[in-house]
């Protein structure tokens, strides 16, 4: 028997699912653009040593920073453009690896300032 006791059937896009999902997934994009925001922050502050320094390490940082950011675009931009994406389940995922980067970014940015 599939389901057992309590089983609603369907594909899972309940109301009361989808709206949390819905409120998930929009402070998923207000999240992941608060982290490209830090990224463009920390490439910036990287390019600035880099033209100080000109060392392999200090490089590193700007190529590890641009492709965070890089990977950051697109997958904001394919939380706000694909609507299939948006599977039930997917916002609190989601939004726990996107707000952890941003604190690990915020981390970063202090002790690159610093």
């Amino acid at each position: 028997m599939v389901g057992g006791n309590g089983f609603q059937g369907g594909n899972g896009t309940g109301m009361g699912m989808h709206l949390a999902n819905s409120q998930f997934i929009t402070i998923d994009i207000v999240v992941g653009i608060g982290n490209i925001c830090l990224l463009l922050i920390l490439l910036y502050m990287y390019i600035r040593s880099y033209r100080d320094f000109k060392s392999k390490f200090t490089f590193g940082l700007l190529a590890f920073a641009f492709l965070l950011l890089l990977q950051n675009i697109i997958f904001t931009g394919v939380l706000i453009t694909y609507q299939s994406f948006r599977g039930p389940g997917m916002g609190a995922p989601i939004f726990l690896v996107n707000i952890i980067q941003f604190f690990a970014f915020l981390i970063l940015i202090y002790v690159t300032w610093e």
